[in-house]
Protein backbone atom coordinates (compact mmCIF):
# COMPACT_ATOMS: atom_id res chain seq x y z
CA UNK A 1 0.00 0.00 0.00
CA UNK A 2 1.60 3.22 -0.92
CA UNK A 3 1.75 6.38 1.88
CA UNK A 4 -1.20 8.09 0.06
CA UNK A 5 -3.52 5.71 0.59
CA UNK A 6 -2.10 4.75 4.36
CA UNK A 7 -3.23 8.43 4.66
CA UNK A 8 -6.73 8.57 3.21
CA UNK A 9 -8.00 6.35 5.83
CA UNK A 10 -7.47 9.40 8.87
CA UNK A 11 -8.79 12.13 6.28
CA UNK A 12 -11.89 9.87 5.51
CA UNK A 13 -12.41 9.01 9.36
CA UNK A 14 -12.48 13.15 9.97
CA UNK A 15 -14.50 13.88 6.68
CA UNK A 16 -17.51 10.91 8.00
CA UNK A 17 -16.99 12.32 11.75
CA UNK A 18 -17.56 16.02 10.76
CA UNK A 19 -20.99 14.84 8.93
CA UNK A 20 -21.83 12.63 11.74
CA UNK A 21 -22.46 15.81 13.64
CA UNK A 22 -25.83 16.22 12.56
CA UNK A 23 -27.30 13.24 13.34
CA UNK A 24 -28.88 13.53 16.88
CA UNK A 25 -27.93 11.00 19.85
CA UNK A 26 -29.42 7.56 18.82
CA UNK A 27 -29.34 6.59 22.54
CA UNK A 28 -30.83 9.38 23.69
CA UNK A 29 -33.62 9.64 20.90
CA UNK A 30 -34.44 5.58 22.07
CA UNK A 31 -34.02 5.86 26.12
CA UNK A 32 -34.72 9.51 27.02
CA UNK A 33 -31.31 9.77 28.83
CA UNK A 34 -28.31 11.48 27.43
CA UNK A 35 -25.20 9.21 26.59
CA UNK A 36 -21.58 10.03 28.24
CA UNK A 37 -21.19 12.13 24.74
CA UNK A 38 -24.29 13.99 24.53
CA UNK A 39 -23.54 17.56 24.33
CA UNK A 40 -20.28 17.02 22.09
CA UNK A 41 -22.05 18.84 19.04
CA UNK A 42 -23.05 21.84 20.68
CA UNK A 43 -20.03 22.22 22.29
CA UNK A 44 -17.68 21.79 19.34
CA UNK A 45 -20.36 24.35 17.95
CA UNK A 46 -19.15 26.50 20.86
CA UNK A 47 -15.95 25.83 20.62
CA UNK A 48 -16.14 26.82 16.85
CA UNK A 49 -17.26 30.09 17.83
CA UNK A 50 -14.74 31.29 20.35
CA UNK A 51 -16.21 30.42 23.50
CA UNK A 52 -14.39 27.68 25.42
CA UNK A 53 -16.13 27.98 28.61
CA UNK A 54 -19.52 27.11 27.57
CA UNK A 55 -18.01 24.32 25.18
CA UNK A 56 -16.49 22.61 28.58
CA UNK A 57 -19.85 23.09 30.26
CA UNK A 58 -21.97 21.57 28.21
CA UNK A 59 -19.36 18.60 26.93
CA UNK A 60 -15.16 18.65 28.08
CA UNK A 61 -15.15 15.97 25.10
CA UNK A 62 -16.16 18.81 22.84
CA UNK A 63 -12.49 20.35 23.35
CA UNK A 64 -11.09 17.08 23.79
CA UNK A 65 -12.37 15.76 20.29
CA UNK A 66 -11.00 19.14 18.98
CA UNK A 67 -7.43 19.05 20.33
CA UNK A 68 -7.10 15.18 18.93
CA UNK A 69 -8.00 16.36 15.54
CA UNK A 70 -5.81 19.15 15.66
CA UNK A 71 -3.08 16.68 17.13
CA UNK A 72 -3.96 13.74 14.57
CA UNK A 73 -4.23 16.02 11.41
CA UNK A 74 -0.72 18.04 12.10
CA UNK A 75 0.79 14.96 13.03
CA UNK A 76 -0.28 13.01 9.87
CA UNK A 77 0.25 15.93 7.92
CA UNK A 78 3.51 16.20 9.00
CA UNK A 79 4.49 12.31 8.32
CA UNK A 80 2.81 12.94 4.88
CA UNK A 81 5.16 15.81 3.95
CA UNK A 82 8.15 14.76 5.37
CA UNK A 83 7.75 11.11 4.02
CA UNK A 84 8.27 9.25 7.17
CA UNK A 85 6.45 7.61 9.59
CA UNK A 86 7.43 8.99 12.54
CA UNK A 87 3.53 10.09 14.01
CA UNK A 88 2.51 6.81 12.95
CA UNK A 89 5.35 5.16 14.89
CA UNK A 90 4.77 6.98 17.86
CA UNK A 91 0.69 6.69 17.76
CA UNK A 92 1.46 2.43 17.74
CA UNK A 93 3.70 3.33 20.76
CA UNK A 94 1.41 4.86 22.84
CA UNK A 95 -1.84 2.52 22.00
CA UNK A 96 0.60 0.49 24.57
CA UNK A 97 -0.54 2.73 27.03
CA UNK A 98 -4.10 1.98 26.95
CA UNK A 99 -3.00 -1.69 27.32
CA UNK A 100 -2.47 -0.80 31.15
CA UNK A 101 -5.64 -2.16 33.22
CA UNK A 102 -5.78 1.25 35.33
CA UNK A 103 -5.69 3.67 32.35
CA UNK A 104 -8.44 2.04 31.19
CA UNK A 105 -9.90 1.60 34.51
CA UNK A 106 -9.33 6.08 35.04
CA UNK A 107 -10.52 6.31 31.40
CA UNK A 108 -13.71 4.23 32.07
CA UNK A 109 -14.57 5.86 35.56
CA UNK A 110 -14.08 9.78 33.64
CA UNK A 111 -16.67 8.43 31.14
CA UNK A 112 -18.88 7.31 33.71
CA UNK A 113 -18.34 10.82 35.79
CA UNK A 114 -19.62 12.25 32.56
CA UNK A 115 -22.21 10.67 32.12
CA UNK A 116 -23.57 11.33 35.36
CA UNK A 117 -22.36 15.00 35.12
CA UNK A 118 -24.31 14.97 31.96
CA UNK A 119 -27.62 13.02 33.32
CA UNK A 120 -27.84 15.73 36.39
CA UNK A 121 -27.08 18.58 33.99
CA UNK A 122 -30.50 17.24 32.14
CA UNK A 123 -28.92 17.35 28.77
Amino acid sequence: MGIRNKYAYPAIVIMVGYALLSIPCIFHTITGYPCPACGTRRALLSLLKGDIYTSVLINPYGLLLALLVIFYTTGLTCDFIRKSRQFRDWLKRSEQLLANKYILMLIILLMLLNWIWNIHKGL
